[in-house]
């Protein structure tokens, strides 16, 4: 037998055979993945900050970057809740790094945002290690991580904490799953927490009640920041039975930067309620397909997103 017939009997499928014609042998867009965790990116005196980062593999190529924060109300986060739904998306094609912010029983605003930004220079001074193409990073999280992921989109170059400062926080991306856009409204819709109180989520972050804080909490909220400058395209999604955080803020935080020219998109998800309901294939699939269009990820299987979908 010649080599050629030897390698069509090596071969050869036996009959009852199940043939499957997945993804990555169509198109090349699902990759198996390794877990990093708990990567020391910050340590503040005796604490420590971690990320828990998730690698697809590809053999000499570099992945756009996805940081990702836990929403948490600012508390201490679980974190490792969302690996397995963040799994989806670095199977894609994303290095995916969690970030464990600095919670409100250790430090107050800016701190957490100082710490999303630090994990992004972070990324990009190890992005070798890691796989990652520092030129394609976006920023995404839900609840309190969502309000950190807006923040962090609004206010590049602002809230360095002296760590990695030769590295950029700049993103190219934003995507705020149910975020808190406006601290001095968000107690206007919901009957179920006294969101202005100085214990509240939103008192400890700002150091105590919203109303006696004014002009900080405009400081720690989305919509308040500059919007007529350039900033990067904004994924909102939103449930309409949210009873945490009401739909109405990612619906005025939506009109503001429409309002000053951005590119945004909101979805709102009937029925929805603060997270469930959110966390649907249906959901990651356009956070997905946004992601793509917008970190410069070619995609042969679907057409471009279409960010004004109202």
């Amino acid at each position: 037998m010649n080599k050629k017939a030897a390698n069509i009997a090596a071969n050869e499928i036996p009959e009852g055979t199940q043939i499957l014609y997945g993804d990555y042998a169509e198109r090349g867009t699902y990759y198996s993945c390794s877990y990093r965790p708990d990567v020391v990116y910050a340590q503040y005196g005796e604490e420590a900050r971690r990320l828990q980062i998730i690698v697809p593999h590809r053999a000499g190529y570099k992945f756009p970057l996805v940081v990702f924060i836990q929403g948490s109300a600012w508390r201490p986060q679980d974190r490792y809740a969302a690996i397995p739904n963040l799994s989806h998306i670095a199977a894609k094609g994303y290095v995916v790094a969690s970030v464990e912010i600095r919670h409100t029983d250790i430090a107050r605003f800016p701190a957490p945002v100082e710490d999303v930004k630090c994990a992004i220079r972070f990324m990009r001074k190890h992005a070798e290690t890691y796989g990652v193409d520092p030129n394609r990073v976006a920023v995404w999280g839900d609840s309190s991580g969502g309000h950190l992921a807006l923040m962090t989109g609004l206010t590049i170059g602002e809230y360095d904490n002296g760590l990695y400062s030769e590295q950029s926080d700049e993103v190219s991306a934003v995507v705020d799953y149910y975020g808190v856009s406006d601290l001095l409204t968000l107690g206007k819709y919901n009957d179920i927490l006294d969101h202005d109180a100085a214990d509240s989520p939103e008192g400890l972050l700002i150091g105590g009640s919203v109303p006696e804080h004014i002009e900080l909490a405009k400081k720690a909220s989305p919509i308040h920041q500059n919007l007529d400058k350039r900033l990067p395209p904004f994924l909102i999604v939103h449930g309409d039975s949210d009873q945490i955080v009401h739909v109405n803020q990612s619906i005025e935080m939506y009109k503001a930067l429409k309002n000053s020219g951005q590119n945004a998109t909101l979805y709102k998800v009937v029925g929805a309620d603060h997270g469930a309901g959110i966390w649907s294939p249906q959901v990651l699939d356009i956070t997905e397909r946004f992601l793509a269009a917008n970190l410069h990820r070619p995609r042969v299987d679907k057409p471009p997103f279409q960010h004004d979908v109202e």
